[in-house]
C-alpha cells in the first residue's frame, strides 16, 4: 500500500511496511522527497471554489510528480468529466494522472466511470475521502467507508490504481480488509493523508506538551507515525 504524506520518511514506510509517497497541495512544492514517488493535488479548497487548470498544469510540469490528481469540481461529476478531457492529455506528458469519480457512491455515476475505463479513457482513480456534498467523513467516517467499500469491491481488479483523497483514521481502519482485497485483485491502493498534523487523541496531545498541532517537522513525523499505527496497517 501506498501513503502519501507530506511528512513521509523512508524510515517511518520502512517500519511500518507500505510504501513511501510525499504528498504535496498546489501551489506548495515538495520540501523533501529523497527520491520517493510524489503526489500531486489542487487540494479541497480549490476543488470547491475553482482555479486555473492551466497554472496547475505549469505546476505539474515544474514538479515532475509520480502521480498528478487532475483537475475536479467538488461534488460535480459532470464538470470534473469536461475537464479531464481538457487537461489530462497535457498533464500526462509530465505525470500519471488520476481521475477523481465525484459523487462515486451514485450508481450512475460508477457505471459511467466503468464504461470510461473499459474505453481506456481512465486508468487510474480516486474517490474523495474528506468530504462528500452531504457528509462530513471526519463526522460519520462509518458512511463515507461503507460508501467506497461498495465502490471498491466493483472497482478493484478493472482499474490499475485506486486512490482515496483525504480519507480520515476511523475511515481508514474500516477499510482496510477490502483494501488488501483490491492489492490481491492487482490494483495499486494508495492514500494520502495531513490529518496526523492534529493530534488525534489526548495522549497524543500530551506527548505535544498539551498542543494540538505539531511544532516542527520531527514532532510532524513521529504524529504520522502514530496516526499510521492507529490505522492498523
Amino acid at each position: 500500500m501506498i501513503i502519501c504524506a507530506p511528512d513521509m520518511s523512508v524510515e517511518i514506510a520502512s517500519r511500518l511496511g507500505v510504501e513511501p509517497c510525499v504528498l504535496a497541495t498546489f501551489p506548495r512544492r515538495p520540501t523533501t522527497a529523497h527520491n520517493m514517488k510524489i503526489l500531486v493535488d489542487v487540494g479541497l479548497t480549490r476543488a470547491r471554489q475553482g482555479f486555473a487548470a492551466s497554472e496547475y498544469i505549469i505546476y505539474v510540469k515544474n514538479t515532475k510528480p509520480t502521480w498528478a490528481i487532475a483537475p475536479d469540481k467538488f461534488g460535480d461529476f459532470r464538470t470534473t468529466l469536461a475537464q479531464w478531457f481538457r487537461n489530462s492529455s497535457t498533464i500526462s506528458k509530465y505525470s500519471a494522472p488520476i481521475f477523481v469519480a465525484q459523487e462515486f457512491y451514485r450508481s450512475h455515476v460508477l457505471d459511467a466511470v466503468l464504461d470510461l475505463q473499459r474505453m481506456k479513457v481512465i486508468e487510474r482513480v480516486a474517490l474523495p475521502m474528506r468530504q462528500h456534498p452531504d457528509v462530513s467523513c471526519s463526522a460519520r467516517p462509518r458512511l463515507c467507508a461503507e460508501r467506497a467499500e461498495r465502490t471498491l469491491r466493483i472497482l478493484c481488479g478493472t482499474v490499475s490504481h485506486v486512490h482515496l483523497l483525504g480519507p480520515p483514521l476511523r475511515a481508514v481502519r474500516l477499510l482496510r480488509s477490502v483494501l488488501r482485497q483490491c492489492e490481491r485483485q492487482g490494483t495499486v491502493v494508495s492514500f494520502d493523508t495531513a490529518a496526523y498534523r492534529r493530534a488525534s487523541n489526548s495522549q497524543v496531545k500530551k506527548q505535544l506538551g498539551g498542543r494540538w498541532m505539531p511544532r516542527n517537522s520531527v514532532e510532524a513525523s513521529m504524529m504520522l507515525e502514530m496516526w499510521l499505527r492507529q490505522a492498523l496497517l
